[in-house]
């Protein structure tokens, strides 16, 4: 250890780092003070601030693009029954591994799990966008899939790295770089497949330059705590032995079975299938063995600590917004096939219609207000960890909510479609024998189908037309109908939640390294010797 003649000759900065235990305190729990001059404007903020911007946009491009040509894509690889694989991996993957990347993520360091995830992200646009075939798209959305898993953290990875009143300011910036393919997503999409030689493998080609460049980012400026100042006197192999591994392998296996069952319920099979109703029992059996190894069990390091749900304004804000996302995922697919059922098919037009929804600022507000206070409840320390769990248990509530949606209207339409249709068909001139053909091309969707119904006129045509979109109409009413039921138990977990005006402090959670006026990283300063 230098003596003290040598420390008075040592800045700041550099004094932290020869002090013992100075390695943590250097990074975490500072004021603007604390922070060397040129911060904000550091080669390494900059740089790390637009790779986080980009990998925000490839969480959109990765997911948002493909959902809305699914259909596109299956007719030019396919048809291949298995092509609804190619988003249900991609959301089963992801929710899987959030948590995973934000727990290792505070007891190891950020850097190289976004350098990781954003390699990984390229390569799986890669596949995708060359893929000739259904299979190996689903392979890239298995890849892509991995990559969400860190892209979905963008929301506090830059956020801790500023003081915690400047937190809403940065994240709205975050989301703001993400509007032009989270709101006009569909409609690029659209724009895409009908403008472009490359048609819908340019979701993938976006996707390959976003990935790519992030990935460069991070691997250039993004300097965030690394393991030796995140870990006092501890080696990597003592943290390695005290992951929860029991807890991993239940809680990935659990939360793997209950979204797969979820996905195939009404889709792949029909919800009372012994697919569905044994992959969803044994999911929930297996999660449920997670919760009581988590509470009862004697872990030093468990993989989702106790502590985080005994906090019940976390609980409530987890709450209030697992309803948002809710809403949010299941009009990605209802609002697509109201448009089509009661407005229009051309694509363009369908995708201006579904920027109109897309763009809830309702859903913006609850969103960006959850993202914040789950951060801030929470220690500097379990960041990650508490933002993870918010994000992964609004995937599950989204997947829950998307499976009840699609229930309910496919439910009511049974019920009101034929009743509907068939008077308006038989006034309208169509013989009663014809009946039966009417209904099956009505389900078969095809604009040309109802001409090869006996005794199909225009004027039938156009009565039918309108009979069913009263029908869709008023399955489509009992669908909202539903979600103000979820929405009343949001608005009573948002009166448990509890202001967090205390915490919106000048204080700093982590400090980029190599941020200082000549750009020397903490790590080159004198060590303890």
């Amino acid at each position: 250890m230098p003596d003290s003649t040598e420390l008075k000759h040592l800045n700041r900065e550099e004094i932290r780092s020869v002090t013992p235990d100075s390695s943590a305190s250097s990074t975490q729990g500072l004021t603007p003070n604390d922070l060397p001059a040129g911060y904000y404007y550091s080669k390494n903020f900059i740089g790390s601030v637009a790779g986080v911007c980009l990998m925000a946009i490839s969480l959109y491009l990765g997911y948002v693009l493909p959902a809305n040509t699914l259909t596109t894509i299956n007719e030019d690889l396919g048809p291949d029954p298995n092509y609804i694989l190619i988003s249900t991996s991609y959301t089963l993957i992801s929710g899987v591994g959030l948590l995973l990347v934000g727990r290792l993520g505070d007891i190891f360091g950020r850097r190289y799990f976004y350098i990781g995830g954003q390699t990984i992200g390229f390569i799986g646009a890669i596949v995708g966008a060359t893929a000739q075939n259904i299979p190996t798209l689903i392979a890239g959305a298995v890849l892509t899939g991995c990559a969400a898993s860190v892209q979905l953290t963008f929301t506090f990875v830059i956020s801790e790295l500023v003081p915690n009143k400047h937190r809403p300011a940065v994240n709205s910036g975050l989301f703001l770089s993400t509007m032009p393919f989270a709101a006009f997503g569909p409609l690029i999409a659209q724009l895409l497949v009908k403008n472009t030689a490359k048609g819908w493998r340019w979701n993938y080609y976006l996707n390959c330059i976003t990935c790519g460049l992030s990935a460069i980012l991070f691997t250039l400026f993004y300097f965030p705590p690394g393991y030796n100042q995140l870990n006092k006197g501890k080696s990597r192999w003592e943290q390695v032995k005290k992951l929860d591994y029991v807890g991993l392998v239940l809680y990935s296996a659990g939360l793997v079975l209950l979204l797969l069952g979820l996905s195939w319920g009404g889709s792949s099979y029909p919800w009372k299938s012994g697919h569905v109703i044994a992959t969803l029992v044994v999911g929930i059996v297996t999660l449920v063995l997670f919760a009581l190894w988590e509470t009862c069990a004697p872990l030093e390091q468990p993989f989702l600590p106790t502590k985080l749900l005994k906090n019940v304004n976390y609980v409530a804000v987890c709450v209030a917004a697992s309803v948002g996302t809710m809403i949010y995922f299941s009009l990605n697919v209802l609002w697509p096939q109201q448009i089509a059922a009661l407005y229009t098919t051309d694509p363009v037009q369908a995708g201006w219609l579904a920027f109109t929804i897309m763009g809830g600022l309702g859903v913006g507000f609850q969103e960006m207000i959850s993202i914040i206070m789950s951060a801030l409840i929470c220690k500097p320390e379990d960041i990650g960890l508490a933002s993870s769990f918010l994000a992964a248990i609004k995937q599950v509530a989204g997947t829950i909510a998307t499976a009840i949606y699609v229930s309910i209207l496919t439910n009511r339409l049974s019920e009101t479609l034929a009743p509907t249709v068939t008077p308006a068909a038989l006034n309208a001139g169509l013989p009663e024998s014809s009946i039966p053909a009417l209904l099956k091309a009505i389900a078969a969707g095809a604009s040309d189908a109802l001409d090869s119904v006996p005794g199909m006129t225009s004027k039938i045509a156009v009565a039918v037309g309108e009979a069913t979109k009263t029908a869709y109409s008023h399955s489509f009413q009992t669908v909202y109908f539903t979600s103000i039921a979820f929405g009343g138990i949001a608005t009573i977990a948002a009166f448990f939640s509890r202001s967090i005006d205390d915490k919106m402090t000048s204080e700093v959670a982590r400090k980029l390294r190599g941020t200082g006026a000549s750009n020397d990283d903490v790590s080159r300063s004198p060590k303890v010797v």
